[in-house]
């Protein structure tokens, strides 16, 4: 005589309660690294739109042939604005709503925050010299955008401790 026998598969509550504790220190061991980096990803966001806005700017004033300028903290907002050759705002970028305050200017070896509070494309290209020091609140890094030489050339700098690279 056959006697049926049923195999039941499926998880014990045992090795579902291992798997969630297994889950619990793998989370809480990740968290932090995930915050370090979400810090991180912001102000390299932040940076890399500033210097998109910038380089917008410069074709901006070639293709109207009019002078574009990039203004800090306009009256008194922690941010900054595009405006075309006839003064109307192209683009605003306020750090409290954008990064949720967590991005802002400050320099790694100075007081100065930028170097102009404008930046004036002109229609041939070129520009008036001057960079933007941008961190976090935690200054986990900084980023220096901005123009070195009056050619027009939009430059993204890091600093790595000692030199801006």
């Amino acid at each position: 005589m056959l006697q049926s026998c049923h195999k039941h598969s499926g998880f014990s509550l045992l090795e579902l309660m291992l798997a969630v504790a297994i889950f619990g220190i793998i989370a809480t061991v990740a968290v932090p690294s995930f915050q370090s980096w979400s810090k991180g990803y912001q102000l390299k966001s932040a940076s890399n739109d500033l210097y998109s806005h910038m380089q917008m700017a410069k074709i901006g004033a070639v293709k109207a042939n009019m002078p574009w300028t990039v203004n800090f903290n306009p009256n008194g907002i922690l941010g900054y604005n595009v405006r075309d050759g006839a003064g109307k705002t192209v683009k605003t970028v306020n750090f409290a709503t954008k990064y949720n305050n967590t991005i802002l200017y400050k320099s790694p070896t100075s007081s100065t925050v930028y170097d102009s509070a404008t930046l004036t494309f002109n229609p041939n290209g070129t520009s008036t010299t001057g960079s933007a020091y941008i961190t976090n609140k935690s200054k986990s890094g900084y980023y220096k955008v901005g123009l070195a030489f009056t050619n027009g050339s939009i430059t993204l700098q890091q600093w790595n401790g000692s030199t801006w690279k």
